[in-house]
């Protein structure tokens, strides 16, 4: 062939290639948030209620380990403990594969509402979610390979160090700031502007900023140094102050830890890993309190399979507590009333803890650009433009509140630029009731709106997860309990009144930012302690970050796991998730659970070796 011939051919199929793939993924945008509009949650997990129900328990085998839950802690388990090629695993999932359509990290929002999510809503509240359908907020939790991290809004946010350090305080060794940073590090690949000594380079776990920037982005960091606030790598040397947001993508699509870590994993012989598969129990010698295995349901049929050396459960701070509990491993006086024989006391389910947010609409009078899916998708497969950012998520800050005795940071304030919201969607992705919803979306413009999430990042009030029956098709009831405590009310108005104070900066004042406000709590103008925590019990939702239900210390009575990770009073079974943050995190939940996740790795292989 000539080679001007050569050129020219390779040059033409290229171009009908490139045609190709944009029309497919127009194609699949179009279709894929039209479906989320219409989707509705599960109220349980019907898929596997024939097999459950099956008489027959089929012999699955044996592997040295069987790893529950292919989520962040999962797939980095599964990764890092088949680098012993004399070891076999079995890594059992509930959901499915992820696909290209979650890898678009603009459209997080849309995968909430797929069978990428369990369903879970809290039970009616009585301080909290109260402009919520029957006052129950949504909880999102990723059901897929890659767990949360393959539907979240991928923030990499790692948390304060002096988190890590009341962690050790409670005497947990080997848990201080010095120790898990080389675990943070180790999943890294940065490519940000960091501090230095604070980032990992060459980890499986990609790193960098979403482009462009949005023009508000930068009028939200000048709005933020007007009231003092520093700008700073909120994952390095200090946290209190303002940043552009350091996301898990690699050239503009998402980076999950299905992605970044299992697929590579997968092709090694001594790990299977099976999708589609629900863990309904743990075995256990009720003589020796040792794990012996598990028993799942896949395909319509019950399986039992033999861990010959460890249990290890992964399946997040909502499955884990059930799971636990189903196998009678928990609060001694709930298994007798759910007809659970107990194997070991434990306080399983107490403990939990979750961000508080509220979602504030900013109007302004900047309009952003107009861009057509077809030149998004086209910028997109470049690895830039608008379908790079969750849901154009681009900063954030961290600050102290007025009265504040702690070293890290009390508020989180997330900043998101036009476009971060669909006016169909939100009050559906939020839960919000028939009058709430109404008042949002009428006065919903997209195009010019900018989203604040404010954040309270160490609530005092403290919820519980219960088993709903002994039955595992039926979800568990999980009790947020948000607000129960007076201090959480008066720290979150403190946040609240700063992001106020932010509107009145010069910045702010040159796009003419002004609150949306629904008339729900009367004058928004007042700003005075009642309004501040009417938009508290009425508006503030979830952040998606259930943490704490089997707590990591050493005494039994009050924890669950000790400082190797191991459940108290059970042999061969450990928990490595959300689950064992025994206080909370300065942030998101992520990249902690993967430091977890690094760390639980490493001690295992020491034992194991």
């Amino acid at each position: 062939m000539p080679l001007l011939f050569e050129v020219f051919f390779f040059f033409i199929v290229g171009a009908v290639s490139a045609s190709l793939t944009s029309d497919y993924y127009q194609q699949l945008i179009a279709q894929e948030t039209a479906k989320s509009l219409t989707y509705e949650l599960p109220k349980k997990n019907e898929e596997f209620k024939t097999g459950y129900e099956s008489n027959a328990i089929n012999d699955y085998g044996e592997y040295d380990l069987v790893i529950v839950g292919a989520g962040t802690a999962g797939c980095i388990l599964a990764t890092r403990l088949s680098e012993i090629a004399k070891i076999s695993i079995l890594l059992l999932e509930a959901g499915g594969e992820e696909n290209d359509f979650n890898q678009i990290l603009a459209m997080w929002p849309y995968n909430l509402f797929s069978d990428f999510n369990w369903g879970y809503f809290s039970t009616p509240q009585k301080r909290s979610c109260l402009g919520m359908n029957n006052s129950q907020c949504v909880i999102y939790r990723g059901k897929v390979i890659g767990g949360g991290s393959s539907i979240n809004g991928a923030m990499y946010v790692r948390g304060n160090c002096k988190d890590y350090d009341n962690w050790a305080a409670l005497g947990n060794r080997g848990w201080s700031c010095k120790d898990v940073l080389p675990y943070f590090k180790k999943s890294e690949n940065s490519q940000v502007d960091g501090d230095e000594g604070y980032h990992g380079i060459g980890g499986f776990w990609n790193i960098e900023y979403s482009l462009p920037e949005s023009p508000l982005l930068h009028t939200f960091i000048n709005g933020s140094l007007e009231t003092n606030l520093p700008f700073i790598d909120y994952n390095g040397r200090n946290q209190i102050g303002v940043s552009k947001l350091q996301s898990n993508i690699k050239r503009g699509r998402r980076q999950s830890f299905g992605t970044a870590f299992l697929n590579n994993a997968r092709k090694r012989s001594n790990l299977k890993v099976v999708t589609k598969a629900l863990v309904t129990k743990i075995t256990i010698d009720r003589r020796s309190k040792q794990a012996t295995g598990v028993e799942f349901v896949t395909n319509n049929k019950k399986f039992r399979v033999r861990a010959r050396k460890e249990v290890i459960v992964s399946a997040g701070a909502i499955n884990t507590p059930q799971l636990l509990m189903l196998s009678g491993i928990g609060p001694k006086n709930h298994l007798k009333d759910m007809k659970i024989p107990l194997v070991v006391d434990l306080p399983v389910g107490k403990n939990l803890m979750e961000h508080p947010v509220i979602n504030l609409i900013i109007h302004t009078n900047y309009t952003a650009p107009n861009i057509s899916t077809a030149e998004s998708v086209e910028q997109f497969l470049n690895g830039l433009g608008p379908l790079t950012k969750g849901a154009n998520l681009e900063g954030l800050s961290f600050f102290h509140t007025r009265n504040t005795s702690t070293e890290g940071p009390e508020i989180q304030l997330i900043t998101a630029s036009p476009y971060a919201v669909d006016a169909s969607l939100f009050p559906k992705l939020i839960n919000f009731n028939t009058t709430i919803g109404q008042a949002f979306s009428k006065q919903l413009q997209p195009q010019n709106d900018m989203v604040w999430y404010v954040v309270l990042l160490h609530e005092k009030s403290r919820g519980q997860i219960l088993l709903q029956s002994n039955n595992p098709i039926d979800f568990p009831n999980i009790d947020l309990n948000m607000f129960e405590e007076q201090d959480d009310v008066d720290v979150f108005s403190e946040g609240l009144e700063y992001a106020f104070r932010l509107l009145e900066t010069e910045a702010f004042k040159k796009v003419n930012a002004t609150l949306l406000d629904i008339s729900l709590c009367g004058d928004s103008g007042t700003h005075s302690k009642q309004y501040m925590e009417c938009l508290m019990r009425n508006l503030a939702g979830t952040g998606y970050h259930p943490i704490g239900t089997a707590a990591m210390g050493p005494d039994p009575r009050k924890f669950v796991v000790d400082d190797k990770l191991r459940v108290h009073g059970v042999g061969n079974l450990r928990v490595i998730d959300a689950s064992i943050f025994p206080l909370g995190i300065s942030g998101n939940t992520n990249a902690p659970t993967a430091m977890v996740a690094e760390k639980g790795a490493d001690i295992i292989k020491s034992e194991l070796k």
